[in-house]
């Protein structure tokens, strides 16, 4: 990726979209779901972001990829876990290894959905 303003603002764009959409999910259960809900559904974003030709475009991957799913998902969970008591390497193993199951099958939506 090549750093332009125009590549600089549609990131900022985009992130500031996804952290208001993390924001507004916020208050839908108590903070540990909410985090694991974002983080593996931002991570199947990330992965159709990817591999969709619909999202081949420097500018969108940009705004969709780098900017919405970095505002959108979030690894201070991990620090609030651990602030409110509630952290257990388990549940942030098993985030992780989702996380990376979320993003492949993510990529396999985008790439089944472009050969369509």
């Amino acid at each position: 990726m090549k750093l332009t303003p125009k590549s600089i603002a549609l990131t900022f764009v985009g992130g500031a979209i996804g952290s208001l959409s993390r924001w507004l999910i916020s208050d839908a259960s108590d903070m540990a779901t909410v985090l694991w809900l974002v983080n593996i559904f931002g991570t199947v974003l990330l992965g159709f972001f990817t591999a969709s030709p619909s999202f081949a475009s420097q500018g969108r991957r940009e705004f969709w990829a780098v900017g919405f799913c970095g505002g959108f998902t979030t690894m201070s969970g991990l620090a609030i876990w651990q602030y409110y008591g509630t952290f257990s390497w388990i549940a942030v193993a098993a985030m992780f290894a989702l996380g990376f199951a979320a993003y492949f099958a993510g990529q396999k939506i985008g790439s089944w959905m472009g050969s369509k």
